[in-house]
């Protein structure tokens, strides 16, 4: 009897270690120069039948409005190129020319997923750490099909 537990514990390990090395391999993830005011055309395939098409950051003006819905924005356009629908995950982070991190957002599919042949345009919004979004020169983007 004690063989046989000894051997399921085994095969548990076995298949978590193996599960989370899938998890991991249909995250992307990639960084880029930072241009606030561009729309950055990516074009990048990506796991899970995904495309990344696009990144833009819209930052307010210097000196303009403070408010909830007046901070900085990234416009994160996807694909679904393939045949079922998918929900997606998407954080990204800004640093400095010192590697200092200046901002980050993430966000993503919060009802209904991203259906075939669709794309969509997530607005995600820079909370907390901005002040310094605007001296920003790369940003990281991970992107995360979601079962």
């Amino acid at each position: 009897m004690h063989r046989w537990t000894r051997r399921a514990g085994a095969l548990a390990v076995a298949a978590l270690i193996f599960g989370a090395g899938e998890v991991r391999a249909e995250l992307f993830s990639k960084a880029y120069t930072f241009k606030p005011g561009t729309t950055l055309e990516v074009g990048t395939e990506m796991p899970g039948g995904l495309r990344l098409d696009s990144v833009e950051f819209l930052l307010p003006a210097e000196g303009g409005e403070r408010g909830t819905f007046s901070g900085p924005k990234i416009k994160v356009s996807i694909s679904n190129l393939g045949t079922a629908a998918a929900k997606v995950g998407v954080s990204i982070a800004v640093t400095d020319a010192e590697g200092r991190l200046v901002g980050v957002a993430s966000g993503g599919t919060k009802l209904f997923p991203l259906r075939a042949d669709r794309q969509i345009v997530y607005t995600l919004s820079v909370d907390g750490v901005r002040t310094e979004l605007a001296a920003g020169t790369v940003f990281r983007i991970s992107v995360e099909p979601m079962p």
